[in-house]
Order: C-alpha cells, then structure tokens, then sequence
C-alpha cells in the first residue's frame, strides 16, 4: 500500500536488467548478492530461477529473522543464505558473485562512493550490478508526490500501526534530503567511478522509483 502497489512491478522490472551469463549443462549455478535484502522479497524471486543460488545480506537482524520466515514458507533454504553485515565492509572476496541487486541502501550508507565501489568489486568482471529505489518525481508530477509523502503515506501508516505511522512520517523527508544532496545525475556519476560501466537508469511510476544498471568493467 506504501508504494501504491507497485512495489512488484518495481521488482519484475529490476530483475530483468539483470543479465547473467549462460552457463551450459553441467555448470554450477549462478551466484547473485542481493545486499540489503530485507525480508528477502528480492532473494525469493532471484531464487525461482533453477540456474541461480542467492545470498541475502543485510545489516538489520530482524529484517533477517523475516526473510528466514519467508524463505523457509516458499522452500527455498536450499537456495538462499542470508548473511549479517553491512554493504560498507561485506565479508565477500573480490569477484565472488556474478551479479548483485540492492534495493533501498544508499540513502542508509554514510558514504555513497566508497559502499558503490565496495560492492562493485564483489561481482566479478562484465557482471550485472543494479538498484532500485524511490526518487523524487520531476514536473507535474511533483506536487501530487509531495502531498502523498507528505499527508497521505504517514495517515496510511497508521492503519497498520504506530511504528508504520513513524515509517510513513519519516520517508517523504529522507528521499528529499537524499536526492537533494545526491541528485540523479550525481549518483550515476558515482557509479561509473566505481569501475561500473553502460551505466542506464530508469524512472518508474511518474518517477516515483529509479531503477539503475550496469556491469562490472573488465
């Protein structure tokens, strides 16, 4: 509901940036890092796909005790491990996956650069790295976007609890102050100095959400 419902929309669109490589019969499967996983919505859906094995990190240990709920109700524990840590110091080698999906993080790191080349150097050269999250909309669009983060998401929260009503409260701000200091043009800069190349970005929901992509230079 906090998303309008368009969250899942959000997902299929960011999963089918993600270009993995085909590896042949007989091959092991794929490895994909989906840091900042949450409660793993993102894990589950990389982890559908038989060629792909999955592993969900995030810093938050509730979020965590949620995901392994979740995974364990789709029988996925097989294919997803979730891993404790933060994305500024992961405990992955360099090159250790083939892709990498993260959604809502950099507004929560305290810096932007040094956690995009960190988790640049995780995949390994020409992988897929991309990321989803809220954005501020341009335009005509703006005003409407300001009275739902402003007035209408915090009274949404509140349907569903206190805590929500404070989450509701506290977004419209942060994405503001995110994107005022890191505006979009910004942000891709960061990630080609990151060593990340065929940098493309795409606003969803009258530019409510942008979903950003590229590979791992060679």
């Amino acid at each position: 509901m906090l998303s309008l419902f368009q969250y899942r929309r959000w997902h299929r669109f960011l999963l089918a940036r993600l270009k993995l490589p085909d590896q042949g019969e007989g091959h092991h499967r794929l490895r994909v890092l989906d840091m900042a996983t949450g409660t793993g919505a993102l894990a589950l859906d990389l982890a559908r796909r038989p060629d792909v094995e999955v592993v969900g990190a995030d810093i938050t240990r509730p979020m965590l005790v949620r995901a392994q709920t979740r995974i364990a109700r789709n029988s996925a524990r097989e294919r997803v491990d979730l891993v404790e840590c933060s994305a500024e110091t992961p405990p992955f080698g360099d090159g250790a996956f083939d892709a990498l999906v993260f959604a809502y993080l950099l507004r929560y790191v305290s810096d932007v650069s040094s956690t995009l080349c960190c988790l640049a150097c995780l995949v390994k050269p020409g992988g897929t790295i991309a990321s989803l999250d809220f954005a501020v909309p341009r335009g005509i669009a703006y005003p409407f976007w300001r009275l739902y983060t402003g007035a209408i998401l915090p009274l949404e929260g509140q349907v569903f609890s206190r805590a929500w009503r404070r989450t509701g409260s506290f977004l419209g701000p942060n994405i503001r102050d995110f994107y005022r200091r890191w505006p979009e043009e910004r942000v891709l800069r960061a990630w080609r100095d990151a060593g990340i190349v065929d940098v493309q970005s795409k606003r969803l929901s009258l530019g409510g959400a942008i979903v950003i992509w590229g590979r791992r230079s060679s």
